[in-house]
């Protein structure tokens, strides 16, 4: 240990007070500032102290500023961070987002990640809490207290991550005590659209600062994060593995995650007091009926459950079955006015459906109530599909927010296969799901579910659906029947 530092004279030297806040910036070289810049934040019931000064300081290879929150406040204060985030960025604005680095524990690594998103810089974070509402239910009595006294003015880093964290590199270590678990594990399951994160779990099951003296370890991490952020050939082969981006699936997340509604695609539920379609593979006894308390209809827009059997293959609905006046689509059967032969693109085939021919193919359509028969030769294009929009009123559709609907066909193909597809749009654009494909020679039920957000009722295509005849470019006889649109989530299919 070098015992010429003199802690005292550096602190009276480097301290300031920056909009309220004591802090203590040290450069690496006097006089100017060096390309990295390390903020290291005092975890809780630290009060004014530095954490680590002196083992940073006798490693130092960047610029240092420390920083304290003697209220335990997370680094929120009463504004909710603001004066935290302007006294950080009065430093910060001197160095590369990608050469900033925030580094906590606990607490402090909560303020760390929170203030890396802010200024899309990087954060090392020991044991950090991301989400403080859950935080409480696994917190020790003082950390419980001190959470609530932050009186609910606050930010939980899973929540905002899909908005607010932008290019940031983010390092956490934590154990296996049950409340760094669940917060690590909610900061892992979060999907902002360039998620750079590297967790490291530990042997060990307390809650504590790792590291210690180790700070050298801490500099380690920060050359790895540079490089995961600056590293010119991995950014060069990154770039040729991404392919344009034709979807909106990032929008849909975040206006899933925003309308706070319970998707039973992605809970769970984990009381062992109800059984969800997800845990299905625990039930796979032949005959055996379970019922599923994620499935079924809409009451009051909860899901009311439903029965199903497993028959050896898979599960078929035992109730509730959906009738003909369920139905939403039932007005609008597949018959054609006669035999149509070789129709041209966008073409209607009856006041319902429409054909995508843009290529010219060979097709005959022939169709009778609730029956239709396509012979098509795709030698020109992979693009043929039959498509229509559902014809409902804006009443309809707001009874319809966020709820599933359910697409279900019989169908049969002399070769290759078709598949099906439901989708509209919302707030954020068009969205749509595929069904799984059928074997070909045999008749076979397929079916797709879709979450409906939000519905732009002004749109001709709010919700449509797809029959999709050509994908695999083979020439083919497809029959359908039995064709059903659903207000409900029915996952195993209608047949």
């Amino acid at each position: 240990m070098d015992q010429t530092i003199d802690l005292v004279r550096i602190i009276e030297d480097n301290e300031q007070i920056v909009l309220g806040k004591k802090v203590l910036f040290i450069p690496l070289n006097k006089g100017s500032n060096s390309e990295k810049l390390l903020i290291v934040m005092s975890a809780h019931n630290q009060g004014g102290k530095y954490m680590a000064l002196r083992s940073f300081l006798e490693s130092q290879i960047c610029d240092l500023l420390f920083i304290s929150d003697p209220k335990n406040s997370w680094y929120l204060d009463e504004d909710n961070g603001e004066t935290f985030s302007r006294t950080i960025n009065l430093f910060t604005e001197a160095y590369a987002p990608h050469a900033t680095f925030l580094f906590g524990s606990s607490m402090s690594g909560y303020g760390a990640i929170l203030h890396a998103f802010r200024l899309n810089a990087n954060a090392i974070a020991s044991n950090p809490q991301i989400n403080l509402d859950i935080t409480k239910d696994h917190a020790w009595p003082e950390l419980k207290e001190h959470i609530n006294e932050i009186g609910g003015h606050h930010t939980n880093l899973d929540e905002v991550a899909h908005s607010e964290w932008n290019d940031s590199a983010i390092y956490v270590i934590h154990g296996h005590d049950d409340m760094d678990i669940i917060n690590v594990d909610l900061l892992s399951r979060s999907t902002p659209p360039n998620k750079k994160l590297i967790i490291q779990t530990l042997d060990i099951d307390l809650h504590i600062l790792f590291f210690g003296k180790e700070v050298d370890y801490i500099y380690k991490i920060m050359d790895l994060l540079y490089k995961f952020r600056t590293d010119l050939d991995l950014k060069k082969i990154l770039s040729n593995l991404i392919s344009e981006d034709k979807t909106n699936k990032r929008h849909l997340r975040a206006e899933r995650n925003n309308s706070k509604i319970t998707d039973p695609f992605r809970t769970i539920d984990h009381s062992g007091k109800t059984v969800s379609w997800q845990n299905r593979y625990l039930h796979e006894q032949v005959g055996k009926q379970v019922f599923f308390s994620n499935i079924g209809f809409y009451f009051n827009h909860q899901l009311t459950g439903g029965i199903c059997f497993f028959d050896g293959e898979r599960w078929r609905l035992s109730s509730p079955i959906p009738s003909i006046n369920d139905n939403l689509i039932a007005k609008n059967t597949a018959q054609t006015n006669g035999t149509i032969t070789n129709p041209t693109n966008n073409q209607h085939i009856n006041n319902f459906w429409w054909i995508r021919n843009e290529s010219d193919s060979d097709i005959i359509i022939e169709g009778r109530h609730n029956y239709l028969e396509v012979h098509l030769t795709p030698n020109n294009t992979k693009n043929i599909y039959l498509s229509s929009s559902v014809s409902i009123d804006k009443k309809q559709h707001e009874s319809m927010l966020g709820k599933y609907l359910t697409l279900s066909a019989d169908v049969f193909t002399s070769e290759g296969d078709i598949h099906l597809t439901l989708g509209g749009v919302g707030a954020s654009g068009y969205h749509h799901k595929n069904s799984s494909k059928n074997s070909p020679g045999s008749w076979k039920n397929i079916s797709v579910t879709e979450q409906f957000l939000s519905i732009n009722s002004d749109h001709k295509d709010s919700i449509f659906l797809r029959l999709n005849l050509a994908a695999d470019g083979k020439a083919k006889t497809v029959q359908i029947k039995n064709l059903s649109l659903q207000v409900g989530y029915f996952p195993m299919g209608l047949a």
